[in-house]
Order: C-alpha cells, then structure tokens, then sequence
C-alpha cells in the first residue's frame, strides 16, 4: 500500500482524477466571482439621492478609469450616471444609455441591480413623454423585485410606485393614482421615510381634489403640513400651504385662503413656482385685487407648465376685457387658446396611450394597436378642430349678442335707479319748491287776466296743490328715511361693527349677515334694489355700498375687508361706473348709495 492509501484509506488511485478536476472547477467558481465594486463607486452611490450633484461630479473624474475595469464595473457606473443626473433633475433627453444598461442586468438576473434599470429605463421614457414604455418598465421593475422586500428593494419600490402615480394623474385616471399612491405611502411608512410621507399626504390630496372630494383632500393636506413642521422641512410646508390655498379659494373660504397664501409666499422655491403663483393669481383674481392678479398671472408665464401658462393667459384676457382693452384682451385670448390645443394634444396622447399601456403591457402586439390609435387620434384630433373653430364662432356671435342686451338692461335699470335716487334727493325737493314759487308768480299773473283765464287760474291751482301735496309726501318720505337711517345706525349689527371698529375685532361671516339683515329690514330693502337687474354686483361691492350707507370710514370699511383704502376707493369707482353714473367717481357712488 502506498503513501497516500495509508494516510487516507478511502481514498484510491482511481479517484484522484476526479478529486483534482472537482478542485479545478471550485477554483474557476471563486475566479468568475465578480469582485466588489470600487469604493468610489460605492460613495458615488450613497451621495446619489442626498447631494446628486456631488454624485454627478464624482462619477465624472471616474469616467476615465472604467476603461479598464470589468464589464459589470462599467454597467454599474453607466447605471449610476444615469441615477445622479436623475436625482439632480437633468432632464432625460435619449435612451440610448440606458437600454444597454437593462439588456446587461436582463442577461445577468443574479446582479441585484436589475430594479432599479428597470425604474431608471421607465424615469428616462416618462421625461420623454413615452407614457406606455414608462409604465412597462415601472412595472417590470414591480415584477423583478425579490418576495422578500428587503430595503433596497423597498426604495425602489415605493420610488417606482410613486412614479407610477404621477403618469397616472397626469391621464386623469385618478383611481389608479390613488391606488399606487397609497402603496407608496405604506413603502414609506415600512422604511420610516418621513419626508417621503409627507410627499405620498401631499399627492393623495391632491388626487381627491382631483375627484372632487375636498374634506378628504384637506385632511391630507393637514396631515402632510403638520409633518412637515416636526420635521422642520418649511419649504414641503409652503407647497402643502398652496394647495391649500387653491382648495380654500375654490370653496369660497377666502380668509383661510389669504393665510394659507401668505404662508407659501414667504419661501417660494424654483420646483413650487408655477403652482405657486398660479394659485396667488386666481385667489386675487376672485377676490377683485385686479392689480395683484396681473403680477402673478405674468410670474406664472415666466415660470408656469403649459397649463398654468393657459389659465393665466385667460385671467389676463379676462381682466383686460373688463377694463376694456380689447386688443390685448384677444391676444392673451389667442395664446390661451394655441396652449389649450397643445395640452388637449398631449393629454389625449397619454390618455389613450396609457391605458393601452396599463391593462396590456405584457402583450407583444403593441405596434399594430399604436398604428390604429394613431389613425383614430388623427381623425380625432381633425374632427375636434372642426368642432373647437364652429363652437368659437358661434360662441362668439352669442356673446357678442348677449353683451348688447346685458348693455340695454343695465342703462334702463341704471335711469331707472337714477331717477328714483334724483326724486328721494334734497335736490328734488329744492326743485319742486322752485316750480311751486314759479306757479306762484303765474298764478299772481294770471289772476290779472281777462275772465275768460279763469279756468287757467283754476288749473293752476289744483296743480299747485298736487305739487304742495307730493311736496308734503316727499318730506314725509325723507323724514321717514331719516327715521330709518337713526333706526338703523343703532341697531344691533352696527353698534357691534361701531365696537369692532374701535377694538380691531375681526369681523365674522355672521356678523354680515347681521348687519345685512337688519339692512334690509330697516333701510326698505337696500340691498335688493342694488342686486335687482343685470347689473352684477359681488358680494364685496355689496358689503362696501353696505358700510358706506351706515357711515363708515374708508379706513374702517378697508380693515373689515381686509382691503387697503386704494382698493376700496376702486372698488367704489368701479360700482359708479357699472351703474352708469354722470360722474364716475368714488364720491359719486357715496352720494348715489347715501339716497337710496
């Protein structure tokens, strides 16, 4: 027996060839095990998602090492460029870099970077506008994601989700936004992503904005704004405050409306502009603070979406129409109408688009459908213009014609208004005194006639006596008035504003409607003979006439609206010019206000 069946006698001469060839392939095992990445790869991935810049700068002075590196070492670093141009919010523009990328970890599954190329590949194909191809790979990145969810693979998880959900919201399938949103948010709370959770509050608020169920969004947005104080994150609070705001404005609720504003305005950032001033333009636009709306509405063409910049196209043509300036009027109505057909090309694009690519994705037939769409979208897109250019004209030549009558209505109740104003004035009075001293003088005359004036005497006098008569009704009447006013400026409702104007008291919805009631019930109806007719007047226009009628400084009456003194002069000027006055002026409106 020799040496080696005497140290191991299990082991022959036999079984050495397949000893050494077993050894052979673990040693080839351990060689084709891929080495670990380079440190500064490792840290150019780490700085990736918190200062992508230095990320982006990083990979750049490693660029010329990769040529020597493995074939994984240099997938890896082509996937983290793409990674840190797209935490530093450079825009995709090719997918040329990153194809190459997913094919390499499509053949090579075991790497553990498949994911996350699928999440970039459909990040590159939703900047360029490709919604299908986008939601194809978010959700072949759901797919490739190991059962286990290990964090890694929750990061990118709750990224793609949220992705997902912005592609869905952008094609007004809001259902499925709220859906993914709401999985992202789980994600979020399973890594303890509290900036992240204060994302996934703000956007599914928005979605129930979107579906028109504002207690729900508002409980979001409070959620998301209530976080984002804990955390000290005051610029995610100001975008939440926004959305406030255009929640606020849209119901009506116009005080909460002008905080949640004033809060956002504070610290505007360059990724909260558009929304940002948007919503600042449409709540002065409502609340009739023309100058401040067309400030914003011009920051929102500087700095706004294509749909921000339509909507602030059509405030500004809204508000050079109502100061009438026509030609501006139609070209800010012209650029409104070029941006409108420019979204409704793209929305219905990724509408029909993405829902083709949501329930069908795994399918493989997509060519022959995106060639009928495309046909049907043509047609589509001819039929809508034809529709779009009959219903502008036709709409034109009705408003057109609407505006004329509207015209006529207004000057016949503003004559009618003026002459009741002119007949319950002290001028009216002094007129009427007037013509009874001059019937005097042609009675006195007349009494010095031939016989045969007798009958003129006569009629002279019983005119004289129904002068004298509507002359005592008219002195009735304004001592009835005076009564009224005294009645009034110690009701109730005005001594309670007579104490807020001395103590700064905010004044409450309720107490308008105090102070609005008794007006009506004491001043014979006041408020109603200024909303009766075409003419439309607010409700702050009202409250204004309202103060004036009750004696109130323009200083007070500017606090309780919260309004500076400017506004409310302009205000009055503008209510003198809807009712057609002789002199458009703030003094004119007071003096026309004062006697009815």
């Amino acid at each position: 027996m020799n040496t080696i069946e005497k140290t191991h006698p299990g082991i022959s001469r036999k079984s050495l060839p397949v000893l050494f060839a077993a050894l052979c392939v673990l040693l080839c095992l351990s060689g084709c095990r891929p080495k670990p990445y380079p440190s500064l790869l490792l840290a150019a991935d780490s700085l990736a998602s918190v200062l992508p810049d230095s990320a982006c700068a990083l990979l750049a002075s490693y660029a010329a090492d990769t040529a020597d590196e493995p074939l994984y070492v240099r997938m890896y670093y082509r996937l983290l460029c793409i990674k840190a141009k797209d935490k530093a919010y450079i825009v995709h523009t090719s997918d040329s870099a990153i194809l190459p990328v997913v094919a390499y970890y499509e053949r090579h599954k075991r790497l553990p970077h498949l994911p996350e190329a699928y999440y970039y590949a459909g990040r590159v194909y939703s900047d360029l506008g490709d919604a299908p191809q986008a939601l194809a790979y978010f959700q072949r990145a759901l797919d490739a994601m190991h059962e286990d969810e290990d964090r890694v693979n929750m990061t990118v998880k709750k990224l793609v989700l949220s992705q997902m959900g912005t592609l869905f919201k952008r094609q007004n399938l809001y259902p499925e936004a709220l859906d993914v949103y709401r999985q992202s948010f789980q994600c979020k709370i399973l890594l303890q992503d509290s900036v992240g959770m204060i994302y996934s509050n703000r956007d599914i608020g928005q979605i129930y904005m979107f579906l028109e169920q504002r207690d729900s969004a508002l409980y979001y947005y409070q959620r998301a704004y209530q976080l984002s104080l804990l955390l000290g994150e005051k610029y995610l609070g100001n975008g939440v405050q926004i959305l406030m705001a255009r929640l606020y404005t849209e119901e009506g609720s116009y005080e909460a409306a002008h905080r949640s504003l004033q809060i956002a305005l504070q610290d505007v950032s360059k990724y909260d502009r558009s929304a940002t001033y948007s919503i600042a333009a449409r709540y002065y636009h409502f609340t009739n603070n023309i100058d401040s709306a067309e400030w914003y509405y011009h920051k929102s063409l500087l700095y706004g979406l294509l749909d921000v910049k339509e909507m602030a196209n059509r405030g500004l043509a809204s508000i050079a129409l109502s100061q009438g300036k026509t030609v501006p009027a139609a070209q800010y109505l012209y650029q409104a109408l070029l941006l409108g057909d420019s979204i409704r090309k793209l929305t219905k694009t990724d509408e029909v688009r993405s829902a083709h690519s949501h329930y069908n994705y795994q399918l493989r037939e997509q060519e022959n459908q995106r060639l009928k769409l495309q046909n049907l979208r043509q047609r589509q897109t001819n039929v809508a213009i034809l529709v779009v250019f009959v219903l502008f004209a036709c709409g034109g030549t009705l408003y057109y014609l609407h505006r004329r009558k509207v015209m006529r209505l207004r000057l016949q109740v503003a004559e009618q208004l003026q002459a009741e104003a002119y007949r319950n004035s002290v001028q009216y009075q002094e007129d009427t005194r007037r013509r009874i001293s001059l019937l005097e003088e042609q009675l006195q005359s007349a009494s010095y006639q031939l016989t045969d004036s007798e009958s003129r005497c006569r009629q002279l006098t019983d005119e004289k006596q129904l002068l004298a008569h509507t002359l005592r009704c008219l002195e009735e009447e304004e001592q009835r008035r005076r009564l009224m006013k005294q009645r009034f400026s110690v009701s109730d409702a005005c001594l309670l504003f007579r104490k807020k104007e001395t103590t700064a008291a905010p004044v409450t919805e309720d107490d308008w409607q105090q102070l609005e009631t008794e007006a009506d019930q004491l001043l014979d109806g006041f408020l109603r003979k200024l909303t009766t007719g075409p003419v439309r007047v607010s409700r702050q226009e009202l409250r204004v006439s309202l103060l004036i009628r009750a004696d109130f400084s323009i200083k007070s009456i500017a606090a309780f609206l919260h309004l500076t003194p400017t506004a409310v002069t302009s205000i009055r000027r503008r209510l003198s010019v809807k009712f057609s006055l002789p002199e458009s002026s703030p003094q004119a409106w007071d003096e026309f206000v004062r006697s009815l």
